[in-house]
């Protein structure tokens, strides 16, 4: 006899059955999965709050920046989307739609990815 891995009752039916329902299926996975979820969120607010960051100074006219200006306004350093590196060998680090390009020192310039590029 099986029983359901949410609730504990008897499941009935085919022999790989693990939950008595639907209900108890999704439970059982959400109740799982929260806390991979809420880590998703938050790596997600992080990623949210630099591109919102890299938008308002390019928006503003800043092409230039530096690394302790960012760190001041908020920007985390430790996430981002994706990287692209151009022909010249330049990388570019990119939170989505907007990124940086490290130049000498602590010298930034601040990119916006191109329509179908990143």
């Amino acid at each position: 006899m099986k029983y359901c891995l949410d609730c504990g009752d008897i499941v009935k039916g085919r022999a790989d059955k693990k939950f008595c329902g639907d209900h108890c299926r999704c439970n059982y996975n959400n109740t799982i999965n929260k806390n991979r979820n809420e880590r998703v969120k938050q790596i997600n607010r992080i990623l949210r709050k630099n591109a919102g960051i890299l938008e308002n100074l390019s928006r503003q006219g800043v092409e230039k920046t530096t690394i302790p200006i960012l760190r001041a306004i908020g920007f985390d350093f430790t996430f981002f989307t994706h990287r692209l590196t151009d022909l010249t060998g330049k990388t570019c680090t990119f939170c989505y739609d907007y990124g940086y390009i490290k130049l000498e020192k602590e010298k930034l310039s601040i990119q916006r990815a191109r329509e179908g590029k990143s």
